[in-house]
């Protein structure tokens, strides 16, 4: 009996989970960046409304920051949501952590409530830092019509003496 409650409880989530519809669309937009250099390869899919913006934020001694993609996914499940999506290069000799700070999407701020972004590389390490803006109940959920600006924060846990800030600003 056990048995059969089990397999008919794993079967209702498997089906509860299949139900959900989840659909990706890229946000495209212009850079404003302090440094001048482009990152190569923008590339245009309309198969899969894939527009990559791949813009470099800062290249510098320490750090190397692009702008991948801003993606906007639609789940009916889970409600909407926004990936900024970032390339972290590590040039330093100890770990460093980046974050996301003062973000505000068609000039107002967004809830720290609704967004989410730490994501640590090691020394001589990339990663992708992905900055996610999720809709929930009882918060505004930005339209992403005008801009999106916001502040790349590095640190690190290792050298407190180390940090620095770069502005982000994409026009839609």
């Amino acid at each position: 009996m056990k048995k059969i409650l089990s397999f008919m409880l794993f079967l209702s989530l498997f089906l509860l989970a299949a139900c959900g519809d989840k659909t990706e669309e890229n946000l495209s937009g212009d850079v404003d960046s302090t440094d001048t250099e482009t990152a190569e390869g923008t590339e245009d899919q309309t198969d899969n409304r894939e527009q990559e913006i791949n813009e470099v934020i800062v290249d510098n001694e320490n750090v190397k920051a692009t702008l991948v993609k801003i993606v906007k996914i639609q789940d009916e499940t889970w409600g909407n949501s926004v990936e900024v999506v970032f390339d972290i290069t590590n040039k330093r000799d100890h770990s460093i952590e980046v974050q996301a700070r003062s973000v505000s999407v068609d000039d107002r701020m967004i809830d720290e409530t609704i967004l989410s972004m730490s994501q640590e590389v090691a020394p001589g390490k990339s990663a992708t830092a992905k900055l996610t803006i999720q809709e929930f109940e009882g918060y505004e959920f930005p339209q992403f019509e005008k801009n999106l600006e916001m502040t790349l924060y590095f640190f690190s846990w290792d050298n407190v003496d180390y940090e620095e800030e770069h502005p982000v600003s994409v026009t839609f």
